[in-house]
């Protein structure tokens, strides 16, 4: 039997205090717990750089050769484009021209790609391409009942909190959707439907999965869609966030309460 152990994480420990439901850990007991169950969601605000600094910390310390990085910033159909950088195929040119890689991923996610390419590690583009998330978004589920790859995708609607939390966020967001001609329930398939693909994509995988914090918080969202009971969640606290001890295993604040 082939033996994987991690790789020695080069970045040292971010500040911060960890929140382990009512007890403060230290970075090496929340590593220690996170290096026993398969899948390790961390969940961001995509503009918090603090959230990035222990992302690349957790990536490096938990990566393995049996262990990818999952990435929501990545979409399923350019998988083949994303490995081929990783196998050296192609220059970082090519890569980033036919990627779509998103507008901070210089300076937020490539450190963490890059470790990956260095050390021989896979990484996975998790996400639904947009242009079917906008097709539900517009027309409800059905609008791809026929696209390939989509036809038995299953896809758990059952939790009424995350609906809930989603349809007020995008209440509370209103003034910014600029009078888009879509409906909410609409809005929230479509956000399921990308939980859905993100859920697929790690199918039978032992991964680190960085996506947005709503995808992730609460155990909602792409845990909604897994059949796997192997995965602890991270979340960093974003600036103004309010703390609930439920929103993650492990809560990460720039300093404590």
């Amino acid at each position: 039997m082939v033996l994987f152990m991690a790789l020695c994480a080069i970045t040292p420990v971010p500040g911060g205090v960890i929140h382990s439901g009512a007890d403060v850990v230290t970075a090496a007991e929340m590593i220690e717990a996170l290096q026993e169950v398969d899948i390790v969601f961390i969940g961001e605000k995509h503009d918090d750089s603090f959230a990035h600094e222990w992302e690349l910390f957790i990536w490096e310390s938990l990566a393995s050769g049996d262990r990818a990085l999952a990435l929501e910033m990545f979409e399923t159909d350019v998988q083949p484009v994303l490995d081929a950088y990783l196998a050296g195929e192609i220059s970082e040119e090519e890569f980033l021209a036919e990627s779509r890689p998103w507008g901070n991923y210089q300076s937020d996610y490539a450190p963490m790609v890059e470790f990956a390419k260095e050390n021989g590690c896979r990484v996975i583009a998790a996400n639904v391409p947009r242009s079917f998330a906008a097709m539900v978004a517009r027309g409800g589920f059905s609008a791809v009942l026929d696209e390939p790859g989509f036809e038995d995708i299953s896809i758990d609607s059952s939790n009424a909190l995350y609906k809930e939390m989603f349809l007020a966020t995008m209440e509370a967001i209103g003034d910014q959707m600029h009078g888009m001609p879509v409906a909410p329930e609409n809005l929230y398939r479509a956000q399921l439907l990308k939980d859905a693909v993100m859920a697929r994509s790690i199918f039978n995988e032992k991964v680190v999965f960085v996506c947005g914090s709503f995808h992730s918080d609460f155990h909602s969202g792409i845990p909604d869609q897994i059949s796997s009971d192997s995965y602890l969640a991270v979340t960093v606290l974003g600036e103004g966030e309010e703390y609930s001890p439920d929103m993650a295993d492990f809560v990460i604040f720039r300093q404590d309460m």
